[in-house]
């Protein structure tokens, strides 16, 4: 049996409700991804705040526990809002913390119309040791869709 780790990183809650239905799916854990930041509540002004970062390539605090058994897990389910047409640059400062080598991630992303085709182009520049397969936009918690991507 593959080992599972459900993580994400969500600002809306949005994005934590997708990856919650994945984690009971697959009897995995779930690690949210959480910032030491706290993002504008207004879409339009958590954009520009996110533009600086993204400009400025800023490294972000994370107030997440890390993940002390990280090596025990061979898949990697990962989940985030798209920004700016990639992910966001807490999972970029995320996908830091730890060896991906030898490792599968499967990204997921929400958005209201943008792919994950950059992101997933991202994480493979990231985690070069990982085999990073395509990444799904969900929109909305749809289990046909969730469950026949999983399997």
């Amino acid at each position: 049996m593959i080992n599972t780790l459900t993580a994400c990183f969500s600002k809306s809650g949005h994005t934590k409700a997708i990856a919650d239905f994945i984690s009971q799916e697959l009897h995995a854990p779930l690690h949210e991804i959480i910032t030491e930041k706290t993002y504008p509540r207004t879409y339009f002004m958590t954009i520009l705040e996110s533009r600086k970062e993204f400009k400025a390539n800023e490294n972000l605090s994370l107030t997440s526990e890390p993940i002390s058994n990280f090596t025990d897990y061979q898949r990697i389910i990962l989940g985030f809002p798209v920004w700016f047409f990639t992910c966001p640059m807490a999972v970029v400062s995320w996908l830091g913390q730890y060896d991906f080598t030898g490792k599968e991630i499967y990204p997921f992303c929400t958005s209201g119309g943008s792919s994950c085709d950059k992101a997933t182009a991202k994480i493979r520049e990231l985690c070069p040791g990982a085999t990073v397969h395509d990444g799904i936009r969900i929109t909305k918690i749809d289990s046909a869709l969730i469950t026949g991507w999983l399997k």
